[in-house]
């Protein structure tokens, strides 16, 4: 058996049901081996898939990850206010560079590093320097899904050689065909706020992801419901994790994103147009600026058009609104969809939400999985 048909077994046998994904040379065998024996999400940026992993287990799922060192550097930040802080699981499958027989001296530091930032991290890990030692992955998925928590599996570069595994060649000839799309003007007339107090009965009863910060307070004093997901950090997660909830749950999944998180990971647009889950809604509430830190203006105030981003991203449905009715007939629309809803800017005076992170997992894992 070669050993990337090993290392796929034991992740069948701890019961990986989702890969996540970008690739590395090195891997690229191993890479194709689980895309085709796996549900597999190929990723824009490693952070992204952190949120789609957080919105999988949710959502009653048990997702893996495949990136190389450097990419775990891009995963620090959501990895610390999402999964460990939720107390989510996640195995990660790390492609080891720059620590034997490396040629590119760029992927040097980060080898040296990423053990040390998993140690500062409270992560569990371990070496898999050897064919004999690839066993030991299988412990490391177990227990993440058993214990609820993020372990790791670095995987040396000489595990590979000598194997006959293949990966899959490049894709055939292709063409970009033109996309015409043509939205409305809008003109702002609402606070967010004000938006959400009116639109609130179609959002009850569905999985609600609502973006950081103030969004959250607000979605909270308009209308709390077990089914709303809080973020409490992890900037730019929100559609990917209404992404991964929309890829294990039957049931409809409302993001409530904003403009600066959008933009801090647009990439993510483009893996929901590439999944394209029918269960799927994106509420972009855009009023340019960064309303939880003093309303600087986000680059949506002016210039970016994110209603035309989402649909050059190569999503199907979407809309702009500035009207409450408006929002209420795109979601008539087919989804995966995008509402770009444009907004005033301003806070409502709201308090803090009174929950701990694990009583919004808790609360929205109950919601999802009981869907009978």
């Amino acid at each position: 058996m070669n050993p990337e048909e090993k290392v796929a077994a034991l992740l069948q046998e701890a019961g990986v049901d989702l890969v996540l994904s970008l690739p590395c040379d090195r891997v690229k065998a191993l890479h194709s081996l689980l895309s085709g024996r796996f549900r597999h999400v190929p990723l824009t940026r490693e952070e992204e898939g952190v949120g789609i992993a957080a919105g999988a287990a949710l959502s009653g799922l048990r997702p893996a990850m495949l990136v190389q060192t450097s990419g775990v550097g891009n995963m620090l930040n959501a990895l610390a206010s999402l999964t460990l802080l939720y107390q989510l699981p996640l195995f990660i499958m790390i492609s080891w560079r720059g620590v034997y027989r490396e040629e590119i001296v760029a992927q040097r530091p980060m080898g040296r590093y990423v053990p040390r930032l998993l140690e500062a991290l409270g992560i569990e890990f371990v070496e898999v320097r050897e064919r004999e030692e690839i066993q030991d992955i299988a412990p490391m998925a177990e227990a993440a899904f058993r214990e609820e928590r993020v372990t790791a599996a670095l995987l040396s570069p000489k595990l590979w050689e000598g194997s006959t595994a293949a990966a899959a060649g490049a894709p055939g000839r292709r063409r970009v065909r033109r996309r015409s799309l043509s939205l409305e003007e809008a003109t702002a007339g609402y606070t967010r706020y004000e938006m959400l107090s009116e639109i609130r009965e179609m959002l009850r009863g569905k999985a609600v992801v609502c973006n950081l910060g103030v969004p959250c307070k607000e979605l909270y004093s308009v209308l709390h419901q077990p089914s709303n997901f809080y973020m409490l950090g992890s900037m730019g997660m929100a559609t990917p994790i209404g992404l991964g909830m929309a890829l294990g749950t039957r049931r409809e999944v409302v993001v409530i994103d904003g403009d600066g998180s959008l933009l801090m990971n647009a990439g993510c647009l483009a893996t929901v147009a590439e999944v394209a889950p029918r269960n799927l809604t994106i509420l972009a509430m855009d009023n340019g600026t960064y309303g939880s830190t003093g309303d600087q203006p986000t680059a949506a105030l002016r210039s970016a058009d994110l209603g035309m981003l989402a649909g050059a991203m190569g999503i199907g449905s979407v809309c702009r609104a500035s009207e409450p009715e408006q929002v209420l007939r795109a979601m008539r629309t087919k989804p995966p969809r995008f509402v770009h809803v444009v907004l005033r800017p301003g806070n409502a005076p709201v308090g803090n939400i009174p929950l701990s992170p694990v009583e919004i997992r808790r609360s929205v894992e109950e919601f999802l999985r009981d869907e009978d």
